[in-house]
């Protein structure tokens, strides 16, 4: 069974069974008799070491092993819905910019006013729940030392 969260494109987990050699292969299909276990494994290309009995409780386990990859990245990744949101309202916008240019400053205006002020709590409650500066640069697509540049100050306690 292939697990998939929509947050996370890319990776897709799954049972991977592991061949005599210690190959994994992508589904048990043609190797029904002849694999030896299961390993956790995701479509981006990682694989736990861990392996699991050829059973279905065992095929149950190396899913649920996946979840530990996944878990970070799901915790980086913004919701899909808000995402589509998003990319609407910044079409939208730059329509209006096209159209009414005053109105799109006067609206810019506001967004900025608002999306500081959450990028600064953002910013805070990342770090109190303990990401490091490396993180939150990732991320925004910055540095960590970028990140520490203009964040420190709204953070230090």
């Amino acid at each position: 069974m292939t697990i998939k969260m929509p947050d996370i494109p890319g990776h897709e987990g799954y049972a991977a069974p592991v061949l005599p050699g210690g190959e994994l292969a992508r589904s048990a299909g043609a190797f029904t008799r002849t694999f030896i276990g299961y390993q956790a494994a995701c479509s981006c290309g990682w694989s736990d070491g861990r392996r699991y009995p050829p059973t279905p409780e065992g095929a149950k386990q190396a899913e649920d092993r996946w979840t530990r990859h996944a878990g970070p990245l799901l915790l980086a990744a913004p919701p899909n819905w808000l995402v589509v949101k998003s990319n609407l309202l910044c079409e939208q916008v730059a329509n209006l910019t096209g159209e009414r240019p005053l109105a799109a400053l006067t609206l810019l205006s506001q967004v900025e006013t608002w999306q500081r002020a959450l990028l600064d709590r953002a910013v805070a409650a990342a770090r109190e729940g303990g990401a490091s500066w490396s993180e939150i640069g990732d991320a925004m697509g910055i540095s960590k030392q970028a990140a520490h540049e203009r964040f420190r100050a709204h953070t230090e306690v």
